[in-house]
C-alpha cells in the first residue's frame, strides 16, 4: 500500500474515532439529563413524644391491635412489639426538601448544558483539526503527485532522449556494418578479379612452359634418336671388332659344332681388361664353353669403345664364330 493511501485510510479511522467519542459523550449527558440524580435528604434529629404531652389534653391511647389466636402451643407465644417509624415530614420540611431537589435539578441541567457545551466546543475544535490535517493531507497529496508528475514526464523525456540516442547509434552502426560489407563486397570482387587474372596469367606460363617442354622434349627425343642411331652403329662396330679379337683369339676344339652361339656377359675395367666372363645362354658342351672363356680372357686387353659411348663396366656379347 502507497503511503497516500495510508494516510488516507488513518485519516478515516481517526476520524470515525472521534465521531464515535462525540456520540458516546453526548449520550451520557443525555441520560444524566433524562434521570437526574435524587436530591439528597436532609437528616433531623428528633424526639418521638406523645401528643397528650404538648397539647396537655389527655389523648386516648392509641389501640393495640389484636394478635391473632395462635393455635394451642406448649409455650405460649411472646406478644408482639408495635413498629415505629419515622414521622411523616411536616408542609415546611417537605417543601424544604422540593426546593432543594429543584435547585439540584437546575444544577444538573446547568452542569450537563455546560458540559454539553464543552463537548461541542471540543467537537468543533476537533472537526476543524481535522479539516485542517485533511486539508493538509490533500494539500500534500496534491504536491506529491504534482511531483510525480513532474518525475514521470521528466523520466519520459530522459526515456524518449535515451531511446533517440540508441536509435541513431543503431542507425550509425547499421550504416557502418552496410559500409564494411560494401567495403568488402569491393574488396572481395578486387581480390576474385586479381585471383583470376592470376590464374589466367599462371595458365598462359604454364601452357607457354608446357609448349617449350614439348619442343625441348621432342628435340631431345630427336637428339637421343640421333645419337642412339649413332651410338647404335659405333656399338655395333665396336661389339663386331671385340668379337672378332675373341674369336680370333679361340682355339676350336674338337667338339664344336657348325651353328654355335653362346651369349657372353664379359665384366671390365677401365682401359680394356677383362675382369670376368660368365656364360648365358649357348649351345655348346663344356669344352666349347671354356675355350670361348679362356678366348675372352686371351683377348684383353678389349679395344676402348668409341667416344660418343660411355665405357661400359658390364658388356653383353653374342659370340657366333664364322666357322
Amino acid at each position: 500500500m502507497s503511503e497516500s493511501t495510508r494516510d488516507r485510510w488513518l485519516s478515516i479511522g481517526m476520524s470515525v474515532l472521534l465521531h464515535g467519542t462525540l456520540i458516546a459523550l453526548l449520550g451520557v449527558g443525555i441520560w444524566h439529563f433524562r434521570h437526574p440524580t435524587p436530591p439528597k435528604t436532609l437528616s433531623i434529629d428528633a424526639t418521638v413524644v406523645d401528643a397528650r404531652t404538648l397539647k396537655g389534653v389527655g389523648v386516648a391511647p392509641t389501640p393495640t391491635p389484636t394478635p391473632k389466636l395462635a393455635p394451642p402451643q406448649t409455650v405460649p407465644p411472646a406478644p408482639a412489639q408495635p413498629v415505629q417509624g419515622p414521622p411523616p415530614p411536616s408542609p415546611s420540611e417537605q417543601a424544604m426538601r422540593e426546593q432543594a431537589a429543584r435547585e439540584e435539578a437546575q444544577h444538573q441541567a446547568a452542569a450537563q448544558q455546560e458540559l454539553l457545551a464543552r463537548e461541542q466546543a471540543k467537537q468543533a475544535q476537533e472537526e476543524a483539526a481535522a479539516k485542517a490535517a485533511a486539508k493538509a493531507v490533500a494539500a500534500r497529496k496534491t504536491q506529491e503527485a504534482q511531483a510525480a508528475a513532474q518525475a514521470k514526464r521528466l523520466e519520459q523525456a530522459q526515456k524518449r532522449a535515451e531511446e533517440k540516442r540508441v536509435a541513431e547509434a543503431r542507425k550509425k552502426a547499421e550504416a557502418a556494418k552496410l559500409a564494411a560489407a560494401k567495403k568488402r563486397a569491393e574488396e572481395k570482387k578486387l581480390a576474385a578479379a586479381k585471383k583470376l587474372a592470376e590464374e589466367k596469367a599462371l595458365a598462359a606460363q604454364r601452357a607457354a612452359a608446357a609448349r617449350a617442354a614439348r619442343v625441348a622434349e621432342l628435340q631431345q627425343s630427336i637428339q637421343a634418336d640421333e645419337r642412339a642411331a649413332a651410338a647404335s652403329g659405333a656399338l655395333a662396330s665396336w661389339t663386331s671388332e671385340i668379337q672378332s679379337r675373341i674369336q680370333d683369339a679361340w682355339i676350336k676344339p674338337p667338339t664344336a659344332k657348325k651353328g654355335l652361339k653362346c651369349v657372353l656377359n664379359v665384366s671390365l675395367v677401365p682401359g680394356g681388361a677383362v675382369t670376368g666372363v660368365s656364360l648365358g645362354q649357348c649351345n655348346g658342351d663344356d669344352a666349347v664353353r671354356q675355350s670361348i672363356q679362356t678366348a675372352v680372357y686371351n683377348a684383353s686387353p678389349l679395344p676402348a669403345p668409341p667416344d660418343n659411348i660411355a665405357f661400359p663396366h658390364q658388356l653383353i656379347i653374342t659370340f657366333e664364330p664364322s666357322n
